[in-house]
């Protein structure tokens, strides 16, 4: 009996620093930063099981198989589609304005190409500015308007988008609204989304937060898009949501 206990002790040993060493492994592979992979090493080493269970909850991006698989059947066509764009040299703007420098910079660090001419960049700072604008080019769509956000909260200018959207989509538009399961947990328990869908808005609930998906994937990787797109032809970003507030 004091055999097998001291095999059991051994077995567990050697189990625990395979653990670690195979945490260890998977975090160098993974060719993460520099002071993250020391954070997540220090802790790990520090306090072995809370930073192990920390890491395989948090350390890495777990969306669902079916997620992971339609976004690698997304990637080619997008790749390729850069791909062209960037052998198409003569269309990207070299002279730009203070404003569009650091924007098209940005642009370029992230994706790979640079501002492309022929387009009108307006910067609006305002919280009424934006809304007002947006309301009007809802109004004037003639063909599609793509919207997607992280908070949507029912009440003030929100509703006033949302009754344009609604009217440009009995008009015939076709009109789809994408927002994150949490961000916009009010929306979605107002009657705002069955209104919308009613009126012929395909509205989707992004990411969607539920009891059982939390012990599957990680909750806290949220879609924190902010983007509008109107007819193909005028496009909307930046840190903006919609709700009772003005900039949240």
């Amino acid at each position: 009996m004091t055999t097998f206990y001291t095999v059991v002790n051994w077995l567990v040993i050697l189990g625990y620093w395979l653990l670690i060493a195979g945490v260890t492994l998977r975090i160098l592979m993974k060719r993460r930063a520099v002071p993250s992979a020391m954070a997540w090493l220090l802790i790990i080493y520090i306090l072995p099981l809370v930073g192990i269970i920390a890491y395989l909850s948090f350390g890495e991006l777990h969306l669902g198989k079916r997620r992971a698989e339609r976004a690698r059947a997304m990637w080619p066509s997008t790749a390729k589609w850069l791909n062209d764009l960037k052998a198409c040299k003569h269309i990207f703007a070299e002279d730009n304005s203070p404003v569009a420098e650091s924007l098209f910079k940005l642009c370029e660090r992230r994706q790979g190409i640079g501002g492309v001419k022929g387009n009108q960049l307006q910067l609006l700072t305002e919280s009424d500015d934006v809304m007002q604008a947006l309301i009007r080019d809802i109004q004037l769509a003639r063909h599609n308007i793509e919207m997607v956000f992280y908070i949507w909260q029912p009440g003030g200018m929100a509703d006033s988008v949302a009754e344009s959207l609604m009217a440009a989509a009995r008009r015939g538009v076709h009109c789809r609204l994408m927002l994150d399961s949490a961000g916009s947990v009010a929306f979605f328990r107002s009657p705002w989304a069955a209104m919308m869908r009613n009126a012929g808005i395909e509205v989707v609930e992004a990411l969607k937060v539920n009891l059982m998906r939390v012990f599957l994937r990680r909750m806290d990787l949220r879609q924190h898009r902010k983007m509008v797109m109107i007819d193909n032809y005028i496009a909307y970003t930046g840190q903006h949501e919609y709700g009772r507030s003005a900039l949240l």
